[in-house]
């Protein structure tokens, strides 16, 4: 990745030390790796970390190189929905592993984007900003850099990204309403979360846009981010996820949790406006299984 020059919006001075730090996430120890290697310059000049800059200086710096993908290079569909110098993010199909973990460590969508990376000639380690279960699809965020995976992890803390899901439940349900009920480890399945007291803080927001006297199409948002968190709090109100056989009913008709995540609104990293990303609802999915 070669040389990238910004230029000084802040009217308040800084070290560039410092303004590294706000605008580009570069951690402090990387700083100095790029200060001691003489890769960052303002208008033109090898600056040291305390010299100070002002409105209108140009920072120019050569971002460190990844050396691995930190996977196995494997070929394998990926379906790009956005993608810039930091940014990839893609539609994750149903019934594939996010990152390589325990027994699965081949054929996961990681490993099939350190193919993609390859097939381009660029070497990125693989990044996920989130994660999504294997069984659910839509879209998913990697960021080829460390400093925008910091901005992305910020912002994820932060509430700067925001997701929009559509799911299917059992029975039939109306309006909109708020589930606020806290999520903890199963202590018999530590596999499993559940709602209890004293557990990490779960906000849930969805709105009915279907139902008959069955099943229920929703579209939910988040305002945390545990593990399960929708099929915990679907199944707490007594509307388990459609093909949720952790926590609902298993379903013949239904190959996998009924889950997709829809809609990405975030800022990309040093991009000066949000974008909306759209992940198309997959196939099994689609017109037998909706309402």
């Amino acid at each position: 990745m070669g040389w990238k020059t910004y230029t000084n919006r802040e009217r308040e001075p800084m070290t560039v030390a410092q303004y590294m730090r706000n605008y580009f996430h570069i951690s402090a120890r990387d700083g100095q790796t790029l200060f001691r290697k003489k890769r960052v310059k303002v208008n033109g000049r090898v600056a040291h970390s305390k010299r100070m800059v002002k409105e209108g200086d140009r920072i120019t710096w050569q971002p460190l190189q990844d050396t691995s993908y930190g996977v196995t290079v494997e070929e394998g569909p990926v379906d790009v929905l956005y993608e810039d110098n930091y940014t990839l993010v893609v539609n994750k199909p149903p019934y594939m592993v996010v990152h390589p973990t325990g027994q699965t460590m081949t054929h996961t969508l990681s490993n099939y984007i350190a193919g993609y990376y390859h097939a381009k000639g660029e070497l990125h380690t693989i990044r996920p900003v989130h994660r999504l279960d294997r069984d659910t699809s839509g879209c998913i965020v990697f960021a080829k850099t460390k400093e925008a995976q910091r901005y992305y992890t910020e912002q994820l803390e932060q509430g700067g990204i925001h997701r929009v899901y559509r799911v299917l439940v059992r029975g039939s349900m109306s309006g909109s309403d708020t589930i606020c009920a806290p999520i903890g480890v199963d202590p018999l399945h530590p596999n499993r979360r559940i709602v209890v007291a004293g557990g990490q803080e779960a906000i849930t927001h969805y709105t009915v846009l279907l139902h008959d006297d069955e099943k229920s199409e929703l579209e939910i948002t988040l305002s945390t981010g545990r593990t399960h968190q929708i099929r915990v709090h679907l199944a707490h109100i007594g509307h388990p996820v459609l093909g949720d056989g952790m926590y609902g009913k298993r379903d013949s008709s239904y190959t996998r949790q009924s889950l997709h995540a829809a809609v990405l609104h975030f800022q990309p990293f040093l991009k000066d406006a949000p974008i909306v990303v759209v992940a198309p609802v997959p196939a099994d999915f689609g017109k037998e299984k909706r309402v």
